[in-house]
């Protein structure tokens, strides 16, 4: 999935894969989350993943295309179109962003846990803007209340529903996933040397320790858990 990365910087997710793997309309509009993409990598996966291997997993899975690499990258992308498809011209200092430039251990990473997690991840910074959002007008909503003008059929949720949403993407959703990555990581750690999060029994996850009343339970029943919370082998 080669996509030009219009944020010019190294990140790890493009809005094309937060849409695909995200619990959102597919017409969503890719303006709507391309934004919270920094915030959300910065927030919440440089920190799952520590800082070493974030970065060089961003770095490997951009190419900013330069004199000497311009053909072969644009051979590559264009190899990937289904026939017929208009032919892509590449422009130098563009950054381009493709699973396909991971490495196997790193994309089995990315299939397997991160672009889940990265994508949910997204979402959650979207939230905020996707209820209020600044306009010519000032802060407004992002979708009439309702009421006789409002001619949509659409109604913006309560403040209260949206911080219930935001909680509950946070636990049943974001905290599980971002533990699971962990103990797949901690169980494949000789493929991973940069992650730096101790695997040790001090290092139980916070998706063990705090989750809704949705998910209690959820972890209990792991047969590989031993006594004091860890992942054995």
């Amino acid at each position: 999935m080669y996509r030009i990365n219009r944020l010019m910087r190294n990140v790890l997710i493009t809005t094309d894969e937060v849409i695909y793997h995200a619990p959102t309309k597919h017409s969503l509009d890719p303006r709507a989350v391309e934004q919270s993409i920094i915030i959300a990598e910065e927030r919440l996966i440089r920190t799952a993943l520590t800082d070493d291997l974030y970065y060089a997993i961003a770095d490997e899975k951009n190419r900013e295309v330069t004199s000497s690499n311009k053909a072969a990258t644009e051979q590559l992308i264009n190899s990937s179109l289904p026939e017929g498809s208009e032919p892509i011209t590449l422009n130098e200092g563009e950054i381009v962003n493709a699973m396909e430039f991971l490495s196997p251990n790193n994309l089995k990473l990315w299939k397997q846990h991160l672009w889940k997690l990265t994508a949910e991840c997204v979402m959650l910074g979207s939230t905020p803007e996707a209820y209020v959002q600044f306009g010519a007008e000032g802060v407004i909503h992002t979708v009439p209340a309702a009421g006789p003008m409002n001619t949509t059929g659409l109604v913006s949720p309560e403040l209260r529903s949206v911080k219930w949403l935001m909680d509950k993407k946070m636990m049943d959703r974001i905290d599980p996933l971002t533990e699971a990555m962990h103990a797949w990581i901690c169980r494949n750690k000789s493929s991973y040397p940069l992650y730096a999060r101790d695997c040790g029994c001090d290092s139980k996850g916070v998706a063990y320790k705090r989750k809704s009343d949705i998910v209690l339970g959820l972890y209990d029943d792991i047969d590989n858990i031993n006594s004091c919370g860890c992942y054995e082998d």
